[in-house]
C-alpha cells in the first residue's frame, strides 16, 4: 500500500512539469550522450540486460512446480503498467501511435513516459518478493543501470523514466494488493517467537503451510511439545491492505456488502474468536479456540485445534448420508443464533478426530446476518457437496434435512458470483453445471425455477456496456468540440421544411414493412390493420425499454392473445426480432464486402462537399478483416490449449443441449422457418423498414443542403441500429445521436449538419411516432389485443 500511495504522489508531482523535457533533463541527456563513443556499446548491454533480467524471471515460473500462476502476474502487471502508461501519456499529450511504438518499436521516439520501462519495471517489482535477497538486489540494480541506458541512447528524458519506474511500481503494487505476495508473511522461526507471546509452546520444526492461503492472512499448522496439532492463523503486515482492497472492491461490484476499512489485525482476530465462542455455544461444532492475542512485533494471531481433515480432501466413498445431514444441521444451528459464515466450501468444512464434521474459519463471518447472507451459506454448502458426492444426493440430503422449502429459499442464489474462485474452477471441472444443479432442485422440490437473485452490481456485461458508451461519448466530445453551437442553431434554421415534412410523411411506412415481419414469424392467422397498429404501439414504449426489449415484449403479449401458448409467443416474438438482426448484421457484410460506398473511417468535419461516397477502396473492410483474424486466433488458442479445449468442447455440449431443448418445446412455433413464403416475408419485411429509414435519414440530410449515396445511409442507420439497441439506455436516446453523427461525419459531412441532420432524423423516427403510437396502444388495450 505505501509502494502504490508513494508512487501516486510522485506521479501527481511530476505531473506539474510533464511532459518535458526541462532544462534539467536536456542538461543530464547532453552528459550522457557526449560520454566516449567506447561507452555506446555499454549502454545498450545495460539495455539489453534488462531485457535479458525480465525474461528470466518468466522462464522461472515454467520450471519452478507451482509457481505459474505467476505468469499471471507478470501479464497482470504488465498490462496494468502499459494502461497507465498510456493514460499518462495521453494526458501529457503523446498520442497512441507513438506511445505503442515506444513499447514494440525498434527504434522508439523519447516519449513521456518512458512505457517500455514502465513494464519491465512492473515485471521485476511483482517478481520481487518471490525471490531472495540477493537476487532482488540483482534485479532492482539492472533497472537502475538500464533506466540510465535508456536516457543515454535517447530512448527517453530522465522525466520519463521516472515516470516509467513510479508507473511499474504501481502496477505491481496493485497486483500484490489484489493477488497476495509473501512479502508481508513471517518465518518458521518468526512464527514460534510469535507464538510464545502468546503462550502458545510449539515445536519449530512442526510448522508449516498449509495447502489453503488467502492474501493478508497466513495460514500454518504446528505441533505442541505435547504432540497436539495447531492450526495457526496470523494477519501480518499486509492484513490491513488486503482487507482494504477486498473491502472495496465488494463494496463496489457486490450488493449487501458495505466498506469495512476500520478494523485492525487485533480487532479481526478478537472478532473471530468472538464468533467462534459464540457458534460452540450454540451447539455447532467448531475447531475449538486454543489462544489468540498479538505478539511484540504486532502480528495478531489466532490459533485453534488444528486435528481436522479438509472436506475437499476426504474420498468421495468414504461420505455417507449420514455426514451430509450432518452438515446441513451444522448450518441450521448456526443460523438459528443468527450467525452467517459467508466462506463455506470444502475447506472450511472439516472432519474433526471423533469423526464428526465442523466448521472452521469465521474470519467473514457476521453476527445479526441479513437473509442473503443465510440462503448465499445455504447455496454455498449445496455446491460443496454436490462437488463431493454429485448433484442428485447432495439434493437429497439438502430435502431431508431442511425440506423442499428451504432449498426452494436459495435456488436465487445458485449463481457463480455467490462461489469464490476455486469453487468456479471445481463447477467449471465437473460433469454438471450451476443450472443443471438448480434444475434438478426444481425437479425435487416441484416448484417453479425463480428468478436468480441480482448479486453483482458490476458483471462482465454491463462493463462492456459501459466501456462502449464510453468509447461512444469520447467519440461524440471529439466531433463536437470543434463545432461552433451557434452554428449548429443557425444551419437548424436554415433547414428545408418541405424535405423534413417529407421525412416526417415517410417515416409512418417504416411500420408498415415491419408489419410484414410479424405476419411471417407465425402460421396464425392476424388481420394486418391490428398489426400495423402494434408496430406503432412498439414504438410507444420503446420510449421507455429499449429498442428490441420493447418489441419482443408486446408482441408476446400480441401472440397469446390469440391463443397461442407462453413459449410459442416467446419463440415466435425472438423469431421476429432475430429477423431483423439477421437482416441488419446481412446487409453490413454485404455493402463492406461489395465494394459499395461505405464509411471512409476518416472522417472530415470541415468538409463541404455535398456528395461524399467513399472509395470502393475504403479501409472499411480491413476492420472486418481483422476481427475475422481475432476470432479466428482466439479460436486456435482455445483449440491447442488442452484446458480451454476441454471447457470449449463442454461449452458445446451443453449448448447443443440447451438448443435442442429449446427447439423441442418451441417445435410448434419454429415450422415457420420451414415456409419459404413466410421467411421471405420477415427478412422482407425487415429489409424494406432498414431502406426506408435509410431513405428518411437521406430526407434529413437533404433538408440541410447536404446528400449521400444509399449505401451510405444503409451502412449508418443499421449500424448506429444495431449498436444502440445494445446499449442499456431506453431507446437510445443520447447514444443514437451520437452514433448518426458519427457517421454522418464519416462520409465527409460538415459537423455542425452532421448535428442537425442526426437531431433531426431521431426528431422524425423516435420522438414524434410516440404520439400516434399512444393512439394505437389505447385501441389495441380498448379491443383486448394486448
Amino acid at each position: 500500500m505505501l509502494l502504490l500511495v508513494a508512487g501516486v504522489l510522485g506521479l501527481g508531482v511530476l505531473a506539474w512539469v510533464a511532459p518535458g523535457p526541462s532544462a534539467l533533463d536536456e542538461s543530464i541527456a547532453a552528459v550522457l550522450s557526449t560520454a566516449p563513443g567506447t561507452f555506446s556499446w555499454l549502454w545498450q548491454l545495460l539495455y539489453a540486460l534488462m531485457l535479458v533480467w525480465v525474461a528470466y524471471l518468466v522462464i522461472l515460473p515454467l520450471a519452478a512446480r507451482g509457481r505459474r500462476i505467476l505468469l499471471f502476474d507478470y501479464l497482470l502487471a504488465g498490462g496494468l503498467a502499459f494502461a497507465g502508461a498510456v493514460g499518462m501519456s495521453l494526458l501529457a499529450g503523446t498520442d497512441w501511435a507513438s506511445t505503442l511504438d515506444a513499447l514494440l518499436g525498434a527504434d522508439p521516439p523519447p516519449v513521456y513516459l518512458a512505457v517500455r520501462l514502465a513494464v519491465l519495471t512492473a515485471v521485476v517489482v511483482t517478481a520481487s518478493p518471490y525471490l531472495t535477497r540477493p537476487l532482488r538486489q540483482v534485479g532492482r540494480t539492472i533497472i537502475a543501470l538500464g533506466a540510465l541506458a535508456s536516457i543515454a541512447m535517447g530512448l527517453a528524458y530522465p522525466i520519463g523514466i521516472l515516470a516509467g519506474l513510479l508507473m511499474g511500481m504501481i502496477a505491481a503494487a496493485i497486483v500484490h494488493l489484489l493477488r497476495g505476495s509473501p512479502g508481508g508473511l513471517l518465518t518458521t522461526d518468526e512464527v514460534a517467537v510469535a507464538l510464545a507471546d502468546i503462550s502458545v509452546d510449539v515445536d519449530s520444526a512442526s510448522i508449516a503451510m498449509t495447502s489453503v492461503q488467502i492474501p493478508g492472512e497466513q495460514l500454518l499448522k504446528a505441533r505442541t511439545s505435547n504432540g497436539e496439532q495447531l492450526l495457526v492463523k496470523i494477519y501480518g503486515r499486509d492484513a490491513w491492505d488486503a482487507q482494504f482492497v477486498g473491502s472495496v472492491w465488494n463494496s463496489l461490484t457486490t450488493r449487501g456488502e458495505n466498506l469495512q476499512i476500520t478494523a485492525g489485525r487485533r480487532e479481526r482476530v478478537e472478532h473471530e474468536s468472538f464468533v467462534v465462542l459464540l457458534a460452540e455455544r450454540a451447539g455447532v461444532s467448531v475447531l475449538p479456540l486454543v489462544a489468540s492475542g498479538e505478539s511484540v512485533e504486532g502480528d495478531a494471531l489466532l490459533v485453534t485445534d488444528g486435528a481436522a481433515e479438509l472436506f475437499s480432501s476426504i474420498p468421495a466413498n468414504l461420505v455417507n448420508d449420514s455426514m451430509l445431514e450432518q452438515a446441513w444441521y451444522l448450518l441450521s444451528r448456526l443460523h438459528s443464533v443468527g450467525i452467517a459464515h459467508r466462506r463455506i466450501d470444502g475447506n472450511r468444512l472439516v472432519q474433526r478426530a471423533g469423526g464428526s464434521l465442523a466448521f472452521a474459519d469465521f474470519a467473514q463471518a457476521r453476527t445479526a446476518a441479513e437473509d442473503g447472507d443465510l440462503l448465499i451459506d445455504r447455496a454455498r454448502l449445496l455446491v460443496t457437496l454436490a462437488l463431493k458426492v454429485g448433484l442428485h444426493a447432495a439434493i437429497a440430503s439438502a430435502m431431508n434435512s431442511i425440506g423442499g422449502a428451504a432449498l426452494g429459499e436459495a435456488l436465487p442464489y445458485l449463481q457463480a458470483p455467490v462461489l469464490s474462485r476455486d469453487m468456479r474452477h471445481a463447477v467449471d471441472d465437473a460433469d454438471w453445471s450451476l443450472e443443471e444443479l438448480a434444475l434438478a432442485a426444481v425437479a425435487a422440490t416441484g416448484d417453479e425455477l425463480p428468478a436468480m437473485e441480482q448479486i453483482r452490481r458490476v458483471t462482465g456485461r454491463s462493463l462492456v456496456k459501459f466501456g462502449l458508451i464510453a468509447l461512444l461519448v469520447y467519440w461524440l466530445l471529439s466531433l463536437i468540440s470543434g463545432v461552433d453551437f451557434s452554428q449548429v442553431v443557425d444551419t437548424l434554421k436554415t433547414a428545408n421544411l418541405w424535405w423534413l415534412v417529407a421525412a416526417v410523411l415517410l417515416s409512418p411506412v417504416i411500420q408498415a414493412a415491419l408489419a410484414f415481419s410479424t405476419f411471417g414469424s407465425t402460421m396464425t392467422r392476424l388481420r394486418y390493420g391490428p398489426v400495423l397498429l402494434l408496430q406503432y404501439a412498439i414504438q410507444f414504449i420503446a420510449v421507455a425499454l429499449p429498442a428490441t426489449a420493447a418489441r419482443l415484449a408486446l408482441e408476446v403479449r400480441f401472440f397469446r392473445k390469440f391463443g397461442i401458448a407462453p413459449g410459442s409467443a416467446i419463440t415466435m416474438g425472438v423469431i421476429d426480432s432475430l429477423s431483423g438482426f439477421v437482416v441488419q448484421v446481412g446487409m453490413l457484410v454485404f455493402i463492406l464486402l461489395s465494394g459499395l460506398p461505405g464509411l471512409t473511417m476518416h472522417p472530415n468535419a470541415d468538409s463541404t462537399a455535398s456528395d461524399s461516397g467513399g472509395s470502393p477502396n475504403s479501409s472499411t473492410p480491413s476492420v472486418l478483416v481483422l476481427i475475422i483474424v481475432l476470432a479466428v486466433v482466439a479460436l486456435a488458442i482455445s483449440v491447442l490449449i488442452p484446458k480451454r479445449r476441454a471447457r470449449l468442447k463442454a461449452l458445446l455440449v451443453r449448448g447443443r443441449a440447451a438448443v435442442t431443448g429449446e427447439l423441442r418445446n418451441a417445435s410448434s412455433s419454429l415450422i415457420v422457418l420451414r415456409k419459404p413464403s413466410k421467411v421471405a416475408s420477415m427478412l422482407g419485411g425487415n429489409l424494406g423498414a432498414q431502406i426506408l429509414q435509410a431513405i428518411v435519414l437521406g430526407l434529413c440530410l437533404m433538408a440541410f443542403g447536404e446528400s449521400a449515396n444509399l449505401s451510405q445511409l444503409i451502412l449508418i442507420n443499421t449500424a448506429v441500429s444495431l449498436f444502440a439497441g445494445l446499449m442499456p439506455v431506453p431507446g437510445g436516446v443520447g447514444v443514437a445521436e451520437a452514433g448518426y453523427t458519427f457517421g454522418l461525419q464519416a462520409v465527409g459531412v460538415p459537423s455542425s449538419i452532421a448535428i442537425s441532420t442526426a437531431l433531426a432524423f431521431r426528431l422524425v423516427t423516435f420522438y414524434l411516432p410516440p404520439i400516434w403510437g399512444s393512439v394505437s396502444t389505447r385501441w389495441l388495450r380498448k379491443h383486448e389485443y394486448i
